[in-house]
C-alpha cells in the first residue's frame, strides 16, 4: 500500500520528468513555504496527487494558493496528476490547468476553513489503538 506522502513524491517527480523533457528547469521547492511545489520558470506548479482517477474529484488549495493563483495567473499551475497506483505507471495522467480556467474553478468554489493539526509523534505512540 502507498501513502500520501509517497503517492505526492511520486507525482512531483513525475512533473519534474515532464518539465525537463518540455525544456525547463524544475526546482522542488516543497519544503521552502512558498505556494506551490514546482518553480519551473516561468511556471509556479502546484501538484495535486490522486492514486486513482481524478475525474470529479475536489481539488482542495489553501488560502495562500488561491492568492498566488489570483495575483500570477499566467504563471501559475495546476497540475493534476492521477492514477499513480496504475500497474508500471502505464495509466498515470497528468492535467494541467491555469489562467481562466484555474480562474472560472477557484471563483465557482465556496471557500471552507480547514485545520491541519500535526499528528506528532507521542501523540500517535500514545493514542488509543482500536484493534
Amino acid at each position: 500500500m502507498v501513502g500520501n506522502k509517497e503517492t505526492e513524491h511520486a507525482a512531483v517527480m513525475h512533473v519534474m520528468a515532464l518539465e525537463r523533457a518540455a525544456g525547463r528547469d524544475p526546482k522542488d521547492v516543497r519544503t521552502s513555504g512558498l505556494p506551490y511545489d514546482i518553480e519551473s520558470p516561468p511556471r509556479m506548479i502546484e501538484v495535486k496527487a490522486f492514486s486513482r482517477t481524478a475525474r470529479s474529484e475536489a481539488l482542495p488549495l489553501e488560502h495562500r494558493q488561491v492568492e498566488a493563483a489570483r495575483a500570477n495567473p499566467e504563471q501559475y499551475y495546476l497540475y493534476v496528476v492521477d492514477n499513480l497506483a496504475g500497474a508500471d505507471g502505464a495509466e498515470v495522467g497528468v492535467r494541467t490547468l491555469h489562467g481562466e480556467t484555474l480562474s472560472a474553478m477557484i471563483e465557482r468554489s465556496q471557500p471552507q476553513m480547514t485545520y491541519w493539526p500535526t499528528f506528532r509523534a507521542a501523540e500517535y505512540d500514545q493514542a488509543d489503538r482500536l484493534l
